[in-house]
């Protein structure tokens, strides 16, 4: 099988998904809209599939935090690279140009995109409509979630043609490094760099991440136990000003980490104690997975898709709703007043939780699942299905 994968840019956590999808199939390659956006600033690590730049023209309009791509030449590579499949990441010109180029020349279109009930495209009917048209005829979608799911769903994709793959993530590699953190000679002084008890945020230092609400809930954590610890890790245009807020209030135990590079982040997970996930909204949240697969118990948001797939509540985790900013700081406050052995208990559950969608796992899913597609057209082409065709789909929960 040929696999194309259209996507916008490279990023630290799809490198080891793409490495696992080109060890199961007969030839891979990614079509990239752009090398990098604007508001990132990872750094890759050498990988070993195929890539192809797209060529296009990239404008930033007033008010948007990255640019929008207009590619061209869509068709035309994808007939140099001739794929079975194409997996198309979004709804923008060069995702419309992929579906046409399967539609002309018989390939198979699966969707796939952080895709929610609750985004509010801008050109909203425009929008809305393209999608129904993309999802409604694509072979099939691959939702990162049960609320991607439900939104693929809503648009008109059949319920038995629809993966839901919960967002993949290495997991044993960023479990394996703060292991070896906690290990090490050195994690006493790392650890010792922070008295008190750490609270962990990671996420852009941007209004939807819900920082004015995560210092709210902060002020009354310190009120109770003022030996609390805030590590705040990322950065964004709104971090010079939450830097001036916290030193207005006098809060000498919150730092401003700034943005780490995600091959150093097991540093940081390794020496929390708890990790708080306070956006205000997120079609995802990796940040929460990350934090489970280094053994952390966490709190996350209600706003966060993330929390409706990976959290059972009390078992490795807990729900909060950080606009209600009470009820938030006594849940964290429960955390911490656990026992090392009750908080290392709920870390483990949540490690446990999150390994089921390792990459491994998850590119044998994707895989399983564009095969099944595959073989049920062949076999409806041969008339040999009849009524069953959707029980060939694979749809799962």
């Amino acid at each position: 099988m040929k696999l194309a994968v259209l996507t916008n840019i490279l990023t630290p956590y799809r490198l080891p998904l793409f490495e696992a999808l080109q060890r199961r199939v007969d030839d891979f390659t990614v079509l990239l809209m752009a090398r990098q956006e604007e508001n990132r600033q990872w750094k890759l690590s050498p990988h070993r599939f195929k890539t192809i730049l797209l060529p296009g023209i990239h404008f930033r309009p007033r008010g948007y935090p990255v640019s929008l791509h207009w590619n061209y030449g869509v068709i035309r590579i994808l007939r140099q690279v001739n794929p079975d499949v194409v997996i198309s990441g979004g709804f923008g010109p060069a995702n419309m140009a992929a579906f046409l180029y399967c539609k002309l020349f018989g390939k198979k279109y699966v969707g796939w995109a952080h895709l929610t009930l609750q985004d509010s495209p801008d050109w909203k009917f425009l929008r809305k409509g393209l999608r129904r048209l993309m999802i409604g005829w694509s072979n099939g979608s691959i939702g990162e979630s049960s609320d991607g799911r439900d939104a693929f769903i809503h648009y008109g994709a059949q319920p038995d043609r629809v993966l839901t793959c919960v967002m993949p993530l290495d997991v044993r590699r960023i479990h394996d490094q703060t292991t070896s953190v906690r290990n090490s000679s050195q994690y006493g002084e790392w650890r010792a760099n922070y008295p008190g008890p750490i609270v962990l945020s990671i996420g852009q230092a941007i209004p939807r991440k819900g920082y004015a609400e995560l210092f709210q809930i902060y002020e009354r954590l310190v009120s109770a136990r003022p030996d609390v610890c805030l590590l705040v890790i990322g950065d964004g245009p709104e971090r010079a000003r939450y830097e001036r807020q916290v030193l207005e209030r006098g809060w000498r135990r919150v730092h401003f980490i700034g943005f780490v590079q995600p091959d150093e982040l097991h540093h940081y997970l390794a020496i929390g104690d708890v990790f708080v996930f306070h956006t205000l909204y997120d079609p995802f949240g990796l940040v929460l997975s990350e934090a489970m697969a280094a053994e952390l118990p966490v709190v996350s948001s209600i706003y966060a898709s993330a929390t409706r797939d990976l959290i059972e509540e009390g078992v490795n985790g807990f729900r909060i709703d950080p606009k209600d900013i009470e009820p938030s700081a006594a849940v964290i406050l429960k955390v911490l007043e656990m026992t090392t052995e009750e908080r290392a208990a709920m870390g483990r559950a949540a490690y446990a939780r999150v390994l089921r969608f390792d990459v491994e796992k998850s590119a044998d899913a994707i895989v399983q699942f564009i095969r099944a597609l595959l073989d049920s057209e062949k076999k409806m082409k041969k008339g040999l299905l009849g009524g069953r065709a959707g029980e060939l789909y694979g749809g799962r929960k």
